[in-house]
Order: C-alpha cells, then structure tokens, then sequence
C-alpha cells in the first residue's frame, strides 16, 4: 500500500511525509510491464488460447482479491463486534428492571438503590475507557481485547447468578449492582481496545468501504445489542408465562454471556495489527504540546456531540419499556409490553445501516450533522403532538422508532468514527478512550434526567440539544476521507518536525528493522 511507502520514508528520512506522486506512478507503470511480461506464457499460443489464458488469470485475480478483502473485513469484525454486548447488557437490564420491579414491588419501592442497577455499569465504563485507553497504547490492542473479554464474560455470569444472603432480595439487588459495576469495566475496555483495532484494521480495506466497515461492526453492533436486549426477553416470557419471571430475568442476563465466549475463541490466535506496532511511542517521548494543539478543539468537540448523544440514546434505552408501559393502557399484559419495546428498538438497525451506506459517501461528518438534524426534526414534531399521538400506540411506536433511528445514522456511528480516526496512532487508545468515558457519562447523567414520567419534555429537551450539537459539528469537526488514518500519522509526524521535536517514530527504528 501506498501508506506502507510513505511510513517506510518518514522512518528513513525523518521529512519526507509523502512520496512524490509522479515516482509513484511511474513505479506503478513499470511494476505492471514487469509483471504483464513475467506472465506471459513461453511458446507459441492461439488467439483462443491466449485469451482463455488471459480470463482465467484474471478470475484467479479477482477471487484472490475478493478472498482477501473478505479476510480484512473478518478482522474489523472480530475486533470491533464486541460492542454489541454493550447494547445488550444496556438495554436488557431495563426489562430486568421492570420485571423485578413486578416481581417484589415492596422490596423495590423502599430500596433506593434500585436505579443503580441500571447506572452502575456506566460508571464502571468510563472505568474502563480511561483505564484501558492507556492499557490499550502500553500493552497493544490484542491483549486488551482478551482481557476485556474475559472480564466481560465472568462478570456477565456473575450477574445471571446474583443471590442474597439467605435469600434476600435486597441483598440480591445489592450483588447485582457490584458485579455490573466489574461489567461496565469490560465494556468500557472494548472501547480503546477493540474498537480502535477495528479502526486500524479498516484502513487496510479497499478503499470506499472503510467508514462503512467500521460502523457495521461497532456501532450497528451497539444496535443489534438493543435489539437482542429487548427480543430476548420477549422471547423468554412468551416462552415461559409471566408465573415464571424469576427464570426470565436471569436467562436474560446470562445469554449476554454468548457473545464474549464466541469472541475469545477467534481472537486468542489473532495477531497484532501492523499499524500500532509500527507506529506505537512511550507516551513519555510524545511532544503533548503539538498535540494539543493539533487535536485539542477537535477532541473538545466530540467530546461534546457525544455527551449528548449517549444522555438521550442511553437514557430512551434504557428507559424504552417503562415509556412504552406509560403509553399503554393500564391492563396490559407485560408480553405486550415487551412485544412493543422490541418493535421500536428494531428501528436502530435501518438507521445505523444507512449510516454505513453513506458515510462513505458523503462523509462521515456531513452524516453526523443531518442524522442530528433530522432526529431534532422529529423529536420537536413529537413533543407538540404528544397528547395526540399518546393515544394511538402504534403511530406512536413508528415515529418514536424513527427518532432513534436518525440518532443511529447520524452520531450513533459516526461519532465513534470520528473519535476514532481523528488521532494519530501513537495516542489513540487514550484519545478515544477519553472521548468515549465523556461520552459515557452523558449517558449516567441521562439515567438520571430522563429518569420521571415527563416524556413529553425528554423529548423537547434531547431534539434541543441535537441540534446544538449539529451547528457545533458543522463548524469544529473535519472531514475524514478514506485514508484519514495515514493522514494523521503523517500529520502528526510534520508537525513534531516543524515544531522542532524531530520526528517521533526515530526510536523505533530498531524495534521495527527486528519486527
């Protein structure tokens, strides 16, 4: 790759960032001559015959060239698609929620802890973002990823099997708080570790498919959690009845254990990706002023739009099943319940998918910006026609679904794409983990802003704030093109120069002639 030449320069001459474009092309051009002569057949062939040659060469080519593309897609996969046991175990917990709260309504209406159950694993992944954001650069990408696999797996078990003391359930509650808490820590890791070797790993796709890549495997994989947390509760009480909610909330909880068990088996022969080991520096060699003031408004702002990002999206997960139960009539049953809630979280997926579509089309930013736009369109035209649409659940369901859905093509990929691709290599476990933990805390304070029964100024207050965000993004964040990731290192590399620290990566010469 043409990124692979310009690192092999910045190492050797410590100016040049860029080959020049006319060398390039003619080493393309006679590198081709070389490789059309080399390939010729000896002896004497037929017109037929050289074209039968020919075609099958080229499909030779072509099934390689797909084979290979397809194995780069199944790293970013294996990376970043961890992430969907964050959205299971967000959403998930609130249908728990619910039905413990069915279950021992007197023990849940004295507890006050009861709503930790819901925040404390938020707290424990901002833990886990700032923690594994400095682990993730020090250690490398895969060790994090298997740590954080393994926390998530024995925590999650943990949670399935929460028991009081003697049986009580204040105790049960308590237990459930402490091991969500450990929970939150390995989603949190997934974070810098996961999602930025999926970042790193969708450089080396063709280009035109790398935004889209990424966000499949991170943020639609966010969203088929919410789905999952809330279909396989569904499933479990239309299997089991409502005499038998103890079984469902613990089977809901335990089958988030799937998820890591399957990824532990794919990523403990995985290899680390080229381009952290080439690029990775002691953070005590890294010139902070060149990056603060490369990347100090850009991280700011991201910061921002994903604050407010995860207050609603998190908070409206959360919070879904107790605001679809309001909608409903008093009577119904709790399968209808969670049969609606199932609806509306489906409409995270066609969201998050266009985002994919077009974020390598039109950009990643300009994503962002009109999915915010468009949520904050919605959410106003629901707040005024509240009381009526109150009254006809199924309108309501659509247009609420279709809410969250232009949340998902707007920030709820984008946003992590950008974070993630905005920074040079050699920080960007703790650039992405520090967004990602602001981020998260957006989505703790949610639990407790959108935490009542006034729906109707949520929504006013979350459209608001979209659009704030929306005229913020426009003006402070950059566009990303597909190699955005080369671009940085190369950045970062010039600017270090010009500001007179020299070129950053000289001391890895050594490390990486041995690699």
């Amino acid at each position: 790759m043409s990124s692979d030449s310009s690192f092999a320069s910045l190492h050797k001459t410590g100016t040049q960032a860029i080959p020049d474009s006319k060398s390039l092309s003619n080493t393309r051009s006679n590198s081709a001559d070389v490789t059309s002569n080399s390939s010729q057949p000896t002896g004497d062939l037929k017109d037929d015959e050289k074209n039968v040659f020919d075609s099958s060469s080229e499909l030779e080519k072509g099934s390689n060239h797909s084979t290979s593309e397809w194995k780069k897609f199944f790293d970013v996969f294996i990376c970043g698609v961890a992430l969907i046991s964050d959205g299971y175990c967000s959403n998930s917990i609130g249908t728990v929620m619910t039905i413990l709260k069915k279950l021992y309504p007197k023990e849940t209406t004295t507890n006050k802890s009861m709503q930790d159950v819901g925040m404390i694993a938020y707290v424990g992944t901002v833990i886990g973002q700032l923690t594994f954001g400095w682990y993730s650069d020090f250690f490398g990408r895969k060790n994090g990823m298997i740590t954080a696999t393994l926390i998530l797996l024995i925590s999650t078990a943990l949670c399935a099997g929460a028991y009081g003391y003697h049986g009580s359930i204040n105790g049960m509650i308590s237990a459930l708080i402490a091991y969500r808490f450990f929970l939150g820590i390995g989603l949190g890791a997934e974070y810098p570790c996961g999602t930025v070797a999926a970042s790193e790993n969708s450089s080396q796709m063709k280009s035109g498919r790398r935004h889209g890549s990424f966000i499949f495997v991170t943020g639609s994989a966010i969203d088929m959690g919410f789905v999952l947390g809330a279909f396989v509760p569904f499933v479990l009480v239309c299997i089991f009845g409502e005499h038998h909610l103890r079984a469902v909330w613990r089977m809901s909880i335990g089958l988030g254990c799937v998820i890591p068990l399957l990824l532990l088996a794919f990523r403990l022969p995985m290899k680390e990706n080229g381009i952290f080991l080439k690029s990775r520096i002691p953070y005590t060699k890294i010139p902070w002023p060149v990056v603060i003031r490369l990347y100090g408004v850009r991280f700011a702002v991201i910061c921002l739009v994903w604050f407010v990002y995860d207050l609603s999206a998190y908070a409206f997960s959360l919070y879904s099943s107790t605001i679809v139960s309001g909608i409903l009539p008093p009577d119904a049953s709790i399968v209808r319940s969670f049969g609606w809630n199932t609806l509306i979280n489906t409409f995270y997926l066609p969201g998050s998918w266009l985002g994919c579509i077009f974020s390598d089309i039109i950009g990643p930013k300009w994503c962002l910006v009109s999915g915010l736009v468009l949520q904050g369109t919605i959410g106003f035209f629901m707040s005024g026609f509240y009381n009526q649409l109150v009254h006809r659940i199924a309108g309501f369901c659509v247009i609420y679904g279709i809410f969250l859905s232009m949340g998902e093509f707007g920030a709820g990929g984008n946003i992590g794409l950008m974070a993630s691709k905005t920074s040079p290599t050699a920080i960007r476990g703790i650039y992405y983990g520090l967004a990602a933990a602001i981020g998260k805390c957006g989505a703790i304070a949610g639990v407790y802003a959108f935490g009542g029964n006034q729906i109707r100024i949520y929504f006013y207050a979350a459209s608001g704030m979209a659009m704030f965000v929306a005229i913020i993004s426009f003006f402070f964040l950059p566009h990303i093109n597909q190699t955005c990731i080369e671009d940085e290192d190369q950045r970062f590399v010039q600017a270090c120069i010009d500001s007179g620290y020299g070129n950053p990566y000289d001391h890895e010469e050594t490390v990486l002639a041995k690699a």
